[in-house]
């Protein structure tokens, strides 16, 4: 199937006049799969969503990462999950930057806790959305009684925040909710506040242009982004890998 899936990539690989020309239409593709407009793409947004494709292809991270989801069985979980809730299927990329998809993970000590589990849920966001911690939520170890550890549990919750996001200030932009996860939801919608009040102006784009956002967070939503672009065509990028959801019609 996969030998069948490269060779149907090659002929419209073909129908594009150059490499940059068929990368430009597949960056073109994931934006508006997130709900962005393609036509009002800043070339500077383009040249950065091309730098972290790089830094993808120089390591071999989003490879053992795809291998461990192949193997786990889950994509077609989180596909369903993210179809259920009428969320854009590019969202399966997000726990691939928390965790790389491992349920196990478990983030640094912070001030607001410790995130753990394959999305991380940090423990007082997992319990508004119905995920149990179990009695070792405040120290840095595995707890088989912490849900957050449960791929399928931690799935559903994931993607009830996501869409719970979405219902927000951030609604017109899947980039702006990615940005929400990782950043927190109250300041990224205090930022948005801030803005115009024409919807086409509420993007990602548009909020690095007129905020300081952490490096953290830029990194975060362009990873992610980079990933769902390489994730279309992942031979054309040098990876070997089915793309995820591509997997989950096989699981």
């Amino acid at each position: 199937r996969y030998q069948y899936y490269a060779e149907q990539a090659s002929p419209v690989r073909i129908g594009f006049s150059s490499k940059t020309h068929y990368e430009n239409e597949l960056i073109a593709r994931v934006a508006r799969g997130f709900g962005e407009s393609e036509l009002e793409l800043p070339e500077g947004f383009v040249g950065e969503v091309r730098r972290y494709i790089g830094i993808w292809q120089q390591s071999s991270r989003m490879q053992h990462a795809i291998a461990r989801l192949e193997v786990l069985g889950y994509s077609k979980l989180i596909i369903n999950a993210l179809q259920d809730k009428g969320l854009p299927l590019y969202f399966v990329y997000l726990p691939l930057q928390e965790s790389n998809y491992d349920p196990h993970a478990i983030g640094p000590q912070t001030r607001f806790g410790i995130a753990k589990g394959a999305w991380q849920f940090l423990a007082t966001t997992g319990q508004e959305y119905g995920l149990s911690t179990g009695p070792l939520e405040g120290i840095r170890a595995y707890d088989e009684l912490d849900e957050r550890f449960d791929f399928v549990l931690a799935t559903h919750a994931g993607t009830k925040y996501l869409k719970n996001l979405y219902s927000t200030e951030a609604q017109a932009s899947g980039l702006l909710v990615l940005a929400s996860y990782n950043y927190g939801q109250t300041r990224v919608r205090q930022m948005i506040h801030q803005m115009h009040d024409d919807p086409r102006d509420k993007n990602f784009w548009m909020l690095i242009q007129q905020f300081d956002i952490p490096k953290e967070t830029y990194d975060y939503v362009f990873s992610i982004f980079a990933a769902a672009v390489i994730g279309e065509d992942p031979l054309h990028f040098g990876f070997g890998f089915r793309s995820p959801l591509d997997l989950s019609s096989l699981n």
